[in-house]
């Protein structure tokens, strides 16, 4: 369980929690495609699960979005197709909430109540 109490995602509160850091240099496509759209070149990510996308990306993972789910939802990182096979190695199970993706993992730094 993760230290959101009463914070609902993508507000406000949740912004403002949040580790803002630069994308990692092997995910520059995405960063690059990112700054041409006007995002710019960081990501915000709820600080009960960075250290596990940090080692994530470490490992060479490419991360697409990710939230601890604030204790409504179950916590997810998606990743790019080309490291599902990487990430189900790892023991990552695939977050049973949409069946129809297969690039979204459930997190397992945080357990949903």
């Amino acid at each position: 369980m993760c230290n959101c109490i009463d914070i609902i995602p993508q507000s406000k509160e949740c912004y403002d929690q949040m580790v803002v850091i630069e994308i990692p240099k092997h995910m520059s496509k995405y960063k690059n495609n990112r700054v041409k759209s006007g995002l710019g070149k960081h990501v915000a990510i709820d600080p009960c699960i960075f250290i596990e996308i940090w080692q994530l990306w470490k490992k060479g993972i490419t991360t697409y979005g990710c939230c601890c789910g604030h204790n409504k939802l179950e916590p997810f990182v998606n990743v790019d197709k080309k490291n599902i096979k990487q990430m189900l190695k790892m023991g990552y199970i695939p977050n049973h909430y949409d069946l129809t993706r297969n690039d979204t993992f459930r997190l397992k730094s945080v357990q949903f109540p």
